[in-house]
């Protein structure tokens, strides 16, 4: 059975509840957080006495012959079989874009189907889904549990015994707080002795103990139907000062109206999600071969590394973790390669991107004339967190928050006033960062026609693209989203941000009719020139100066979706023909320095191309890195491209510029 993917998503809410298995069969080994960390579940079917697993490994089970995986979408479907009967299996997660009560219901289903080769269902027949304790904490702990009947249902539930509520932010850990459920036609909170006595006779009872591990259960007796799950925080996120619920709870509503709204809602849902991957396919399939698998990889991990919620003015937030990375909430260099994805299906959910960083921005403690990294650690919002000062004086010495520490949660930087001066200049990402919310900001207006996030923070944009006036064209040494080689003066890429995001905020002055449209393009087509004056006819350089050299040069793409072409066809399609003649197995490097690469900006640059078999030609290789990849884990970015390892990065939201070519190929963003 040929492999598809590094890691397979099952359960996928948001950063906090994401169930994967990183096995060829479902039932070949554990299944496992996004971190990795082993979180036990067991699927399991009784039948005539005999009892066989289909997921996880579990003593006492036999296991049932995998014969298929595929994903779409919003699902990952298995079949399996034995002598007796075939089992269909289809993990779902409604992580809809364009609905935003279906996207924020932490609630998945497991779908099923069982096929007796003789037509006859076995008298002792059942189903089962079964989660350990390891699901409620993050370093081992005692915990409690139950059952509550529902309406024509049961749903188990279990939790730390000491549950406290974002008691940590960190990156590779889970939530130690909140409330696991699983709902079916019956439902056991219960120990290990009681899970074995299942096993061996079929027979499930309640029996406390206090020294055994526990499980959770759900059983069903019917040959076709489906199993939820679902993740309670009690609270998803500190939003400077405010404490918000998940976009579901926002009015009151408990995660029992969210069991029971999936519930009620259920054939509605799975004929949205239907309707859409049959349309998705379409489009991806007139993009390329294989390229609806890429599509369909990159998307649920995309949506579900985001928490969406509402803060106080009524406004959305939808605000990404960066997974894998170092943690960080709503950080601008995460929103901008993530965007093509919610550019085409929602740009309202950029805006909820942007929005932190914008009110961050207007805070005493951001003292800089560019635009911030981040607003926290996830699930806090409680000011930047990127490049702080370390140094040890009385001042500083409480940034250090939990440093060495792996649990722990920040300092309230937002609260302190503008003396504290807590951050190092030589640790921000000026160009970067301002580029990133200035197309950012108009690519989300101009999908959605409404340019009021413009209109209420052209102060800031104004400020921001002065910045880019000032020193975008030679950047100073300074970070960027890709210096993992180091510190680079002169980066051509990186100029080239700047100039799409003067660029862009002309396309908002022209817009809101604002009078400096005019300058700003000028200024734009000037940069530009003066650019390839200092990079030549060639292929242009990593860096001003630095001969044979080359990297990807992604930055020139909204130049080219908004239709303003500064950098020519000529030119992209030179970039790109010299990219594949640089592919290895899995992918063209990032640059010259190092063989690893990004796989969001390898698509970014696939939509420079105008010729198709040129862009598959570099998303290919990616495909082949999926599955050959030795690193099991969530899709990763960054990778050895010829090795296939990952080098850091998985489950993050960038991988939804992997819906470049899709977004290009809409029209949605010309607007000349």
């Amino acid at each position: 059975m040929k492999r598809l993917l590094q890691a397979y998503p099952l359960w996928i809410a948001d950063p906090m509840f994401s169930i994967w298995s990183p096995s060829d069969e479902l039932n070949g080994g554990d299944t496992m957080f996004w971190t990795r960390k082993t979180r036990k579940t067991f699927g399991l079917v009784r039948w005539h006495g005999r009892v066989y697993s289909f997921m996880g490994k579990l003593s006492g089970t036999d296991a049932l012959m995998q014969e298929s995986v595929s994903v779409t979408a919003y699902t990952t479907d298995y079949e399996f079989s034995c002598p007796e009967f075939r089992l269909k299996v289809s993990f779902v997660s409604p992580l809809t874009p364009d609905d935003l009560e279906i996207l924020s219901c932490p609630v998945c289903y497991t779908q099923y189907e069982i096929i007796p080769k003789d037509g006859k269902i076995a008298e002792d027949f059942s189903i089962s889904v079964v989660l350990d304790e390891g699901y409620c904490y993050e370093e081992a702990d005692t915990v409690t549990g139950g059952v509550i009947p529902m309406n024509g249902y049961e749903a188990a539930y279990f939790s730390r015994n000491r549950n406290l509520v974002m008691s940590s932010s960190n990156d590779g850990y889970a939530a130690d707080w909140g409330d696991t459920y699983i709902a079916g036609e019956e439902a056991w909170f219960i120990p290990t002795s009681s899970l074995n006595k299942f096993l061996e006779e079929g027979v499930t009872e309640y029996k406390h103990t206090d020294f055994e591990r526990h499980y959770i259960m759900a059983v069903n007796r019917s040959a076709k139907g489906y199993f939820m799950t679902a993740f309670d925080d009690r609270i998803s996120i500190f939003y400077f000062g405010e404490w918000l619920k998940g976009y579901f709870f926002k009015d009151g509503r408990t995660v029992l109206d969210a069991l029971d709204f999936s519930r009620e809602k259920h054939d509605a849902i799975l004929k949205k999600l239907c309707d859409f991957d049959k349309q998705f396919k379409k489009d991806c399939d007139r993009i390329g071969k294989g390229y609806y698998l890429l599509a369909c990889a990159a998307f649920r991990q995309s949506v579900g590394a985001h928490k969406l919620v509402e803060n106080k003015k009524g406004e959305i937030l939808f605000l990404s973790k960066e997974c894998n990375s170092n943690g960080c909430i709503g950080t601008a260099d995460i929103t901008y390669p993530s965007m093509p994805l919610f550019l085409l299906y929602n740009p309202e959910l950029v805006k909820g991107m942007l929005r932190g960083i914008f009110d961050f921005a207007r805070m005493p403690i951001w003292e800089y004339d560019f635009a911030p990294h981040d607003i926290g650690t996830y699930p806090y919002c409680c000011g930047q967190v990127y490049g702080l000062d370390w140094s040890e004086n009385k001042y500083n010495c409480g940034n250090t928050g939990g440093k060495g520490n792996a649990m722990f949660t920040h300092p309230m930087l937002y609260q302190r006033p503008a003396a504290c001066k807590v951050y190092n200049y030589d640790y921000q990402m000026p160009v970067e960062e301002c580029g990133n919310m200035i197309v950012a900001t108009a690519a989300a207006c101009v999908a959605s026609g409404d340019f009021a996030i413009a209109e209420d923070n052209f102060d800031l944009l104004e400020k921001w693209v002065v910045y880019l006036e000032k020193f975008g064209l030679k950047p100073e040494n300074q970070l960027c989203t890709d210096d993992f080689a180091g510190h680079l003066a002169n980066n051509v890429n990186l100029a080239i941000k700047a100039i799409v995001g003067i660029e862009s905020f002309g396309l908002l002055c022209e817009k809101m009719d604002r009078g400096d449209a005019e300058k700003y393009y000028a200024l734009a087509a000037d940069y530009a020139k003066q650019l390839r004056g200092m990079t030549g006819e060639g292929i242009m350089p990593l860096a001003y100066g630095q001969k044979d050299t080359y990297s990807l040069k992604y930055n020139i793409l909204f130049d080219k979706l908004f239709g303003f072409d500064l950098f020519g066809d000529e030119m992209c399609e030179k970039e790109v023909d010299y990219y594949i003649a640089k592919n290895n197995r899995y992918g063209v490097p990032l640059d010259t320095r190092k063989s690893y690469t990004k796989s969001d900006w390898i698509l970014w640059c696939a939509g420079l191309t105008s010729d198709a078999g040129k862009a598959e030609k570099l998303y290919a290789p990616i495909l082949t890195y999926m599955a050959e990849s030795p690193s099991r884990v969530a899709f990763g970015d960054w990778y050895d491209t010829e090795t296939g390892k990952i080098e850091h990065f998985y489950n993050r939201t960038v991988q939804g510029g992997i819906l470049v070519p899709l977004l290009k190929r809409s029209g949605i963003m010309k607007v000349k």
